[in-house]
């Protein structure tokens, strides 16, 4: 068996702006932790990252080593601590299982492995990290006898960007590959970061500011979850905007609230007027690349309440019907931008 580590050529990592930093595969870089301390747990985590390839191999060998061993609320272990891997064309992939540690008491030994069968073919590979945990490394096994090649590329050169709450960051999906971004990842071919932080992304300025400086294809951002009420919501999610906007007078914005409308309506509406009159405002004043999508939307069946672990956070089915919302707007707004990317070349 021939063995690769994640940082070797001609495997690919993406969604994670500070790949392999200090031994760790992280998302945030050091500057941004030190002014938001609150962040650095989630910082650390190797959320949304995608470890890409593409080989002939018959068997398929992993092995995840994290620094971290985290338990979270109403999620899988599979979900939380888990590598998810998925194999073929990304539209069309089949899931082809899982790698997590076993055993909810483990407090030494984070490594976890798996191996898998393939048909040999040439074929692409997709890795989802673990939500929760901060990646050390991944070691990956081919045949003697196979090879390994760079992964199709994606669509988009540059990645979307995605900021928000717990929702965001893929909780609860019973594994990585089922939040709404990762979903739509699939779905449109589509690279992108995913800076979901758990009831810790409240609009802080900061953030505005270090994202209006990253290389972007569309900005996608619902942190209503996380706002403490609607007047915390209405004093900083236009400034949010007007941040991101003032270095980046052109870049697609999409702004959604949240899903779970039917839990508390009244709130909800609340929330929706916040955020639409940040849409509108920003309309009134000639912007051509705003757009709105309300939460109210998402759970379009009869029983809203199946879509939600707890009321709040979705499930599988939630963030399915979730991506099924957004879809039509990002992938018109996507293509688009890739149009755009190209002809500047």
């Amino acid at each position: 068996m021939k063995l690769f580590e994640c940082k070797d050529a001609p495997i690919k990592v993406f969604g994670l702006m500070h790949f392999y930093d200090r031994g760790s595969l992280r998302r945030l870089p050091e500057e941004v932790m030190e002014k938001l301390p609150q962040l650095r747990q989630f910082g650390n985590r190797a959320t949304g990252g995608r470890i890409c390839f593409r080989t002939n191999s018959k068997k398929l060998y992993v092995k995840l080593s994290s620094k971290t061993f985290i338990r979270d609320y109403a999620a899988t272990q599979i979900a939380s601590s888990g590598l998810n891997i998925f194999v073929g064309d990304r539209r069309e992939g089949r899931f082809l299982g899982n790698v997590f540690p076993l055993g909810y008491a483990r407090t030494d030994n984070f490594n976890s492995e798996g191996t898998f069968e393939l048909d040999g073919k040439m074929t692409d590979i997709t890795m989802f990290m673990p939500k929760n945990e901060e990646v050390e490394n991944v070691f990956i096994g081919i045949d003697d006898d196979a090879e390994i090649e760079a992964p199709t590329p994606y669509e988009n050169e540059k990645p979307v960007v995605f900021y928000g709450s717990s929702v965001t960051e893929g909780g609860c999906a019973s594994r990585t590959g089922n939040a709404y971004n990762a979903v739509l990842s699939r779905w449109l071919n589509m690279d992108y970061i995913n800076f979901g932080f758990s009831g810790s992304a409240k609009g802080e300025p900061e953030l505005a500011q270090f994202f209006a400086t990253l290389p972007m294809s569309v900005f996608v951002y619902d942190y209503d979850f996380n706002a403490p009420d609607t007047e915390h919501l209405e004093k900083t999610h236009e400034p949010f905007f007007k941040i991101i906007r003032g270095k980046n007078p052109e870049l697609p914005v999409i702004m959604l609230s949240r899903p779970n409308y039917a839990n508390n309506p009244e709130e909800s509406e609340g929330r929706i007027a916040v955020i639409r009159k940040t849409y509108e405002n920003a309309i009134a004043a000639g912007d051509k690349n705003v757009y709105f999508i309300s939460g109210n939307t998402f759970f379009d069946i009869d029983d809203v309440f199946a879509c939600t672990v707890d009321k709040t956070h979705p499930n599988d089915l939630g963030f399915y019907l979730m991506a099924k919302a957004i879809r039509p707007t990002l992938e018109a707004v996507l293509k688009k931008a890739v149009e755009k990317e190209r002809m500047g070349k």
